[in-house]
């Protein structure tokens, strides 16, 4: 046992180590949501026995998912942009590190996300703006 075992499974390591940190990351998650929730009920608790009046900011969840918060107006916008930002650079590394390779290719995918998030900005906003009258 010893430095010898570890090379010989030093190849399981990394895939280990790939499953396991999405299952840290969200158990943590729901360790962090659990503890909060319990903060928030011992909270309540107190001041019904104090007999208080429970605001109703305790009362409600204050996590709203982002598809319904209205958010950032420019939030397509700055999507757009960082998309585009990154695929320009990725087709510029991947010709750089291989020129002739197909490669550079890879960095369409984030630059086509970003040519949809800045259309979809585009739409968003001629549709906020009032109709002239």
């Amino acid at each position: 046992m010893g430095p010898d075992i570890l090379r010989e499974n030093f190849a399981l390591l990394i895939p280990l180590m790939g499953m396991l940190i999405p299952i840290v990351a969200i158990a943590g998650y729901y360790f962090n949501k659990s503890s909060k929730d319990r903060l928030r009920h011992e909270t309540i608790r107190e001041l019904i026995k104090a007999g208080q009046p429970i605001p109703p900011e305790l009362l409600s969840d204050d996590e709203v998912p982002a598809a319904k918060s209205p958010g950032n107006p420019n939030r397509s916008l700055t999507s757009g942009v960082t998309n585009l930002a990154v695929g320009v650079g990725l087709m510029g590394m991947f010709a750089l590190m291989r020129p002739g390779s197909w490669l550079w290719g890879i960095g369409l995918i984030p630059f086509c996300l970003g040519l949809g998030f800045l259309f979809l900005w585009s739409v968003e906003r001629k549709q906020a703006q009032p109709p002239a009258a």
